[in-house]
């Protein structure tokens, strides 16, 4: 008798071993954690599968060149489950800086060694630190997260292609600078007549300028004796003296009036003539009066459209509706200097405006 309850002892033993372990082994269910009697991992996930390595961006990394033209692409190395093979599931997870979860993309696992997902940029800004991490899954279960890392997108600003994006308030420009100085926080400022910024670019055909100028009153070209100038655009091969801009067939400048009423504007463009009234040829409009009300304490955005059909300026006051003032067509003749260059100012001519302060210059493809 004795020796019957000995047995029946080591018997419930044993079965009862056999329960607190059960799934923690190879014939195991993929989302039994492992480890004897656990009914969870160590960080609250329930799936048998270690956490997938981050790959890249390193830790720290800022991606290169300009936010616009930037892919933002996470990459894992791959996982397989600790005791069963079963298809995998990469969770992504990008938080910014205040611990909100902007990106929480779900792909499957994909062939080979790594998984990667794209974020796309409309969740993300320029110039700003983001952490990311990642994690297996499988139906409803989750592995445990790798530890997370940092990544710094590109510049909100710079030059690429066609595009140049230039705020001018941080000390710099993505230009080439002739004289002037920056005043933080404020733009580049002209201090004369021969200051300038050049953006050289691949020719554009149809683009679009668009800049805020301010501390510029009525009439600034009266102390000068001339017409002063807030942009210019050319082939750059020709912006070396006075005369050689003056007659070459793709100049652009764009006017302050110092005559009338001191508000005019005026628009010489030149899309591969001279002829006066020709196509190609001159385009030009003349205005003595009634454009915006120049103030030195006013912010004025201006916006510049061409494109074979022709152009158009509008200029917007302290953030208000824009104003269309100067239009005409080019009559499918392309605007298309072949060294192509645009210019703060008109250096060239000694005709900047004396003292202006510009910022937030976008060029762009129309």
């Amino acid at each position: 008798m004795m020796l019957k309850k000995i047995l029946l002892y080591v018997c419930l033993a044993g079965g009862a071993a056999a329960v607190a372990c059960s799934g923690s082994g190879p014939s195991g269910s993929p989302t039994t954690p492992s480890g004897p009697g656990s009914p969870l991992n160590p960080d609250g996930s329930n799936l048998k599968i270690a956490a997938p390595g981050l790959n890249a961006p390193a830790n720290g990394f800022t991606f290169p060149g300009i936010f616009q033209d930037q892919v933002t692409t996470l990459t894992v190395n791959n996982v397989n489950g600790t005791y069963t093979t079963f298809p995998v599931t990469i969770e992504f997870e990008v938080r910014n800086a205040a611990n909100a979860v902007i990106a929480n993309p779900k792909v499957a696992a994909a062939a080979g060694p790594t998984t990667s997902t794209t974020i796309a940029s409309s969740a993300l800004a320029g110039d700003t630190t983001y952490t990311w991490r990642a994690r297996a899954t499988y139906n409803n279960a989750t592995g445990p997260w790798a530890a997370a890392r940092s990544f710094r997108t590109a510049l909100a600003a710079g030059c690429s292609g066609q595009t140049c994006i230039d705020p001018l308030t941080i000390g710099q420009t993505f230009g080439k600078a002739k004289g002037g100085q920056f005043i933080p926080g404020q733009g580049w400022q002209a201090k004369s007549v021969v200051d300038g910024i050049d953006y050289d670019i691949p020719t554009l055909s149809s683009g679009i300028i668009e800049f805020d100028i301010t501390n510029i009153g009525k009439g600034e070209g009266v102390c000068c004796n001339a017409d002063l100038k807030f942009l210019s655009m050319g082939d750059r091969n020709n912006f070396g003296d006075f005369n050689s801009f003056r007659d070459h067939p793709w100049k652009m400048h764009l006017v302050q009036r110092a005559d009338g009423d001191g508000t005019g504007l005026e628009i010489i463009w030149r899309n591969g003539g001279t002829e006066p009234d020709g196509n190609p040829g001159d385009h030009r409009i003349k205005m003595t009066c009634c454009g915006p009300d120049f103030r030195n304490s006013s912010v004025f955005h201006f916006i510049v459209k061409w494109s074979p059909a022709g152009y158009n300026i509008s200029v917007g006051v302290n953030g208000g509706a824009q104003q269309e003032y100067l239009a005409d067509g080019f009559g499918g003749r392309a605007y298309a200097p072949p060294n192509h260059r645009v210019s703060l100012g008109c250096y060239p001519r000694s005709e900047t405006i004396i003292g202006a302060i510009y910022r937030n210059v976008t060029i762009r493809p129309n």
